[in-house]
């Protein structure tokens, strides 16, 4: 029976590190815009609450902003946001994404979302505290923040 040495222990650790190390985790906020022509163009937000639950806002030129609850889930590099049903509405088919390298790319999406669905959504901002819930938030779009929202428009630079 062979024993282990420290410095064998210690290599495969090492060796061992890359493959959860690096692993992706989900922020708090994400965002992303795009559209092949100023008609079509949109901001897209997601604010991910640690205890599963979702805001997602669409904000389209010229227009109100979407915004709906959600829940989600992330198995592996799969993230996927089943929407809730508000009142005598059926709820939007689930948004699925792909999430490598801290981006998340749309792979599946309610055609609400748009024929070409969101664009790839990313970080926002530097430093990125996942709130406990959303799930009491009404709109990242807000004059008077509160209920663990965000205050923030895509229509105004600098924010």
């Amino acid at each position: 029976m062979r024993i282990w040495s420290f410095s064998s222990i210690a290599l495969a650790a090492v060796l061992l590190v890359p493959v959860w190390a690096y692993a992706d985790k989900l922020k708090g906020f994400y965002s992303g815009s795009g559209g092949v022509t100023q008609e079509v163009h949109r901001v897209v937000m997601i604010e991910f609450g640690a205890d599963g639950t979702a805001l997602v806002q669409q904000n389209w030129v010229g227009k109100d902003p979407q915004t709906w609850h959600a829940h989600w889930t992330q198995e592996g590099e799969l993230v996927t946001v089943k929407f809730d049903a508000v009142k005598d509405k059926p709820a939007l088919d689930p948004l699925v994404f792909n999430f490598k390298r801290g981006t998340l790319t749309p792979t599946s999406w309610d055609a609400t979302m748009g024929v070409l669905g969101p664009p790839k959504l990313t970080p926002f901002g530097g430093k990125n505290v996942q709130q406990d819930s959303v799930a009491t938030c009404t709109n990242l779009y807000a004059t008077t923040p509160g209920h663990n929202c965000v205050r923030w428009d895509s229509r105004v630079p600098n924010q």
